[in-house]
């Protein structure tokens, strides 16, 4: 049984969530300018029509609407992701909100995912799903309650996938929203805390790497890169965690929900660039003992 054979029939058994923050509406817009993320190379059979599908089905449902892509950050209306999940987590999501690494309003699309120590890779027409969902909140467009609608919650295919939806503010009790509020707030917390001591342990080991060897040295470039990276996304989790908590403050649990698993999703990112950060030094060890 091939890997994605394998989980399509794991697919019954995994939480896949279309999450939307906001909505910013380019209804009177002629066309969307999106900066895409280059998706990796080995994805590019399976997924690499998704966009285009997806971006063709809107402008076939909204006659005078276009699609256009540009290689410059600053002349985009939204970004476009491509991602992994590790984890338990969505399938999805767009935000409105600058305060990125962008400055952008972000789509993300997750193609494949961690689950009990295994990887999965979602269908492409899962995937084409989510990507016409979220294009969707991209311009504009809110949650519907049809199921059969291109932007209810979650999407199912032919496998039923198994639903665990996080549904908008209408659909839950203030009691709901609290409980993620608080789900999100202690794994944000959990996973933030030990990452300064992480950054602060492999900054010391940055500085006292040298080699000689050019090619060690653009590793070990590129494991600066990371740590730059690193630092970034923590301050980031940092900063959305505390506007989490002020909310809290309010009794505004749907949006400290909002806030705390932003905080989770960048601290998680911070994980990923330090796992980065020693896979860098170790080629550049490699590269280094080489050319001795």
């Amino acid at each position: 049984m091939d890997l994605s054979t394998k989980s399509r029939h794991l697919a019954v058994m995994s939480v896949l969530t279309l999450f939307c923050i906001g909505t910013v509406s380019y209804a009177n817009a002629q066309t969307v300018t999106m900066y895409v993320e280059k998706m990796p190379q080995h994805w590019q059979g399976q997924y690499g029509d998704v966009l285009t599908n997806a971006t063709q089905y809107w402008e076939a449902k909204s006659p005078g609407l276009k699609f256009d892509t540009t290689q410059i950050v600053d002349k985009a209306d939204v970004v476009v992701e491509w991602a992994s999940q590790y984890g338990e987590g969505n399938l999805g999501y767009y935000s409105p909100e600058t305060d990125n690494v962008y400055g952008k309003p972000t789509a993300a699309i997750t193609l494949g995912f961690f689950e009990d120590r295994e990887w999965h890779l979602a269908s492409p027409d899962q995937v084409l799903q989510v990507t016409k969902h979220e294009l969707g909140h991209a311009i504009g467009l809110p949650y519907s309650v049809d199921p059969n609608d291109i932007m209810y919650p979650t999407v199912e295919d032919y496998e039923s996938w198994q639903q665990d939806s996080e549904l908008p503010p209408a659909f839950n009790t203030s009691a709901d929203w609290h409980a993620r509020s608080e789900k999100y707030q202690g794994l944000a917390t959990e996973t933030i805390l030990p990452l300064v001591s992480k950054i602060d342990e492999k900054q010391s080991l940055l500085n006292a790497a040298s080699y000689d060897s050019l090619a060690a040295k653009d590793a070990l470039s590129d494991a600066w890169t990371a740590f730059w990276w690193a630092k970034k996304y923590l301050s980031i989790a940092e900063e959305t965690q505390y506007d989490g908590g002020l909310l809290v403050l309010q009794s505004d649990y749907y949006n400290s929900h909002i806030k705390f698993k932003s905080s989770y999703d960048y601290a998680k990112k911070a994980e990923q660039k330090i796992s980065q950060i020693t896979e860098y030094i170790e080629k550049a060890d490699s590269l280094a003992y080489k050319n001795n």
